[in-house]
């Protein structure tokens, strides 16, 4: 049984997890006042919001990956909070929109650090029939982060006009939306700290006993090149849907049901903290599934999640009642909920140690670049040029919801026999 300093370990990252959330998504709430400041366009904008977080962190990724299965994973980690911690910060005292592209640029880098390392420290501090649950809560801080970032923007935004209201100008800025990013930013500093509370834990290898050097991953891979790509395309469907719904959904709520951001704000934050509980109970019920033997327990339990709430994802863009609606994006999120956690969980049940933090990055850059890059636009695509009126973002919503799932769900069947080959020799390899 893993002790009180692994579940430490698993709150610091889980803090520093949520803290992310809140660093890459803060900015979403201030377009408005940025854009009159910075006068830029709505494309302008666009870059900073998505490409030049996602392009950077898909790029900086793989490089990570490879320091984190070589080197000191907590001060991967360390180096990485604190350079996205100053970069949001630097991003509030920016006076161009040059500047605050750079340092969007610096916060996504950051960023790319945590999710190989964390996984691979918790891969390395739980037996296989915990780790799920420890990846469950690690993960379910990335829904917890995207409530927060909703709920305390509205407040820092608040807090820093009144602020300037009463003092006046502050650290040389005028303006609420630079207090608020220096207010967000800030904390990390300090919190990155907290790494250093815990031990680095001993590296182990639940994987085949086996030494990856260049190539060698590579040749790994390609031997169970089925299990791989069938995992590759279904989760990236998976997260291609994901992805739309997240930027889609409130408009949908917008012209569908007429409802306000004041509405539809707090069930959507709601859906998230749902989901994110519903991610830790499935991963409960994922380890003693796979202490009973289910040894593709991971994937298995996936498919039936699918299978279940099949009928939230057929509901959801047909139901007139936008509280029926709400309840059913919550089913929806039981599945989308930050999937990782089961490519996760088979990266650590059948790689080599020395590859984990590689494969890590490989998956977490596609689900960045594909998922974050093609969802939202593949939507607006289909109601712009496909149907050429706005009214029909519920159909275009449905066509790339219910595609990607349903390809989601061929893939994993025919992923499902090759996990089940390659944990047997991986276990064969151990013997």
């Amino acid at each position: 049984m893993p002790g009180l300093a692994a579940w430490w370990m698993v709150a610091v990252l889980f803090l520093l997890n949520v803290l992310s959330m809140l660093d890459r998504l803060i900015l979403t709430m201030l377009v408005g006042p940025i854009k009159a400041e910075l006068m830029v366009s709505d494309f302008q904008m666009s870059l900073v919001l998505g490409p030049a977080f996602a392009v950077f962190y898909a790029l900086f990724g793989v490089p990570l990956g490879w320091a984190v299965d070589r080197y000191a994973r907590r001060w991967i980690i360390f180096f990485g909070v604190s350079l996205w911690a100053m970069a949001t910060v630097a991003s509030g005292f920016t006076r161009s929109y040059e500047a605050l592209l750079f340092f969007r640029i610096c916060v996504g880098i950051g960023e790319a650090s945590l999710a190989p390392a964390a996984i691979s420290m918790l891969a390395d501090s739980f037996p296989r029939d915990r780790l799920t649950v420890a990846l469950s809560i690690y993960q379910s801080a990335a829904k917890i982060g995207a409530a927060l970032a909703m709920a305390l923007g509205g407040v820092a935004v608040v807090v820093a006009t009144a602020l300037l209201a009463d003092s006046g100008p502050m650290f040389g800025v005028e303006q609420p939306w630079h207090l608020v990013m220096a207010m967000v930013g800030a904390p990390g500093l300090v919190l990155a700290f907290l790494i250093f509370t815990f031990r680095e834990p001993p590296r182990l290898d639940h994987g085949p006993k086996l030494a990856v050097g260049r190539g060698q991953l590579w040749a790994f891979v390609k031997q169970r090149w089925q299990l791989w790509l069938a995992m590759f395309i279904g989760f990236n469907c998976v997260s291609v849907l994901g992805f739309a719904l997240s930027a889609w959904m409130p408009t949908y709520f917008d012209r569908q049901f007429g409802w306000t951001p004041v509405q539809y704000g707090p069930g959507l934050s709601l859906t998230n903290i749902a989901s994110a509980l519903s991610l830790v109970l499935n991963g409960w019920i994922i380890d003693r599934l796979y202490r009973h033997g289910m040894r593709d327990a991971h994937l298995r339990f996936y498919r039936w999640l699918i299978l279940l709430m099949s009928p939230a994802f057929v509901m959801l863009f047909w139901t007139s009642n936008p509280n029926v609606a709400l309840i059913c994006y919550a089913l929806v999120q039981f599945v989308t909920v930050p999937f990782f956690v089961y490519v996760a969980s088979v990266i650590v049940l059948v790689s080599p140690g020395a590859g984990r933090g590689q494969l890590t990055a490989i998956y977490l850059a596609s689900f960045t670049v594909i998922g974050q890059g093609v969802g939202p636009m593949l939507v607006g695509a289909i109601t712009d040029y496909g149907f050429a009126d706005e009214t029909r973002l519920g159909t275009s919503l449905a066509i790339v919801t219910l595609t990607g799932i349903l390809i989601a769900f061929a893939m994993l069947q025919w992923a499902l026999p090759h996990l089940n080959k390659a944990i047997g020799d991986a276990d064969a390899r151990k013997a």
